[in-house]
């Protein structure tokens, strides 16, 4: 029987879907792999096969812990790999059973340098270093005696679910772009979405807006564009971007999501920085950002801006340009 590895990622839905990195490598040395993670999230992962998916309420999780553990203990697991590094996470690997546990190196100190060095002018090169958190997961699998370089989100999806979702939206066989409006905090939300998307209109391609029930507020009366903001589960999410000629959007799930089905992205950033873990690799698209000396400001893109949002004022002429160049490359490699 093919042994188990556990997963344990409980939030938030970039994070979860990066874990996805690890299911090639665990597969091809042997293994099973198993994500603990935190509702809805499970819901990524409704049409992949190669992973099998435990969902555990977001509220609550200490008062459900026993029957976790009950269930771990009769999965008998070759190894917990710990993928948050929170409290949560400690506690879980303190307590589960198995011969093999470990905690992914969050990179927390230097993230924090990188954020507090450079309010004081002082992290030039800390910004310089190149840092992926997919990379950082992949590290955990040396307990297994693994070796994964450069590792990828991928999340695969059911082409018959896909033109079911697709036929059902109107996009069947259609050529569009995916725009990620959204972001949870406002030194991560470009504020020129709505004229970018008049620009890709007036150059043939058609719009579609993703996001959740807030993204769909603030874009209420954007005309040409096709808003499924608020509309789609998460797997129907991941079947519409992998359906998407490009991606854009900002340093949010929604791009990690993009990346995970192959779409080209370009990823607009502004209070945080690629330094921090999250950008794209160069074969998966682009980093759209003026890399001001005050970014990072924040590690999450918290709070208020003294510039007033200085980092984030990109003209839309200039994203369109990056995202289309991202296209031209991709026909250059036979992509398309």
């Amino acid at each position: 029987m093919t042994p188990p590895v556990l997963l344990f990622r409980l939030s938030s839905l970039g994070d979860v879907v990066l874990t996805s990195s690890l299911f090639d490598p665990l597969l091809e040395a042997g293994y099973r792999p198993v994500l603990i993670t935190a509702e809805p999230y499970g819901n990524l992962f409704a049409d992949d096969r190669r992973v099998e998916v435990w969902e555990v309420p977001k509220k609550g999780f200490f008062k459900n812990l026993p029957r976790l553990l009950e269930r771990v203990r009769r999965l008998s697991p070759a190894a917990v790999l710990d993928l948050h590094a929170n409290l949560k996470g400690r506690v879980f690997r303190t307590l589960a059973d198995a011969p093999l546990k470990v905690s992914y190196d969050k990179r927390s100190l230097f993230r924090r340098f990188c954020v507090l060095l450079n309010r004081a002018g002082l992290a030039g090169r800390l910004k310089g270093k190149a840092f992926w958190v997919p990379q950082a997961y992949a590290e955990t699998l040396r307990i297994l005696g693994l070796e994964v370089s450069r590792p990828r989100p991928k999340i695969l999806t059911d082409a018959e679910r896909t033109e079911e979702t697709l036929r059902r939206l109107g996009l069947s066989g259609r050529r569009f772009v995916a725009l990620g409006v959204g972001a949870r905090y406002r030194k991560k939300r470009y504020p020129h979405f709505r004229k970018l998307a008049e620009l890709f209109l007036r150059e043939g391609f058609e719009v579609v807006l993703v996001g959740d029930r807030t993204d769909r507020w603030e874009t209420r009366g954007w005309e040409g564009v096709r808003n499924l903001c608020g509309e789609l589960s998460p797997v129907e999410s991941l079947r519409v971007l992998g359906a998407a000629e490009l991606f854009v959007g900002n340093d949010s799930g929604a791009a990690h999501m993009a990346r995970a089905v192959g779409t080209p992205v370009a990823v607009v950033f502004g209070g945080t920085h690629p330094c921090l873990g999250f950008a794209p690799y160069p074969d998966e698209g682009k980093v759209v950002f003026k890399n001001l000396p005050c970014s990072p400001c924040d590690l999450h893109g918290r709070g208020f801006c003294k510039r007033n949002f200085e980092c984030l004022e990109i003209p839309p002429e200039r994203v369109l340009e990056e995202a289309l160049s991202l296209l031209e490359r991709r026909s250059a490699e036979g992509g398309v």
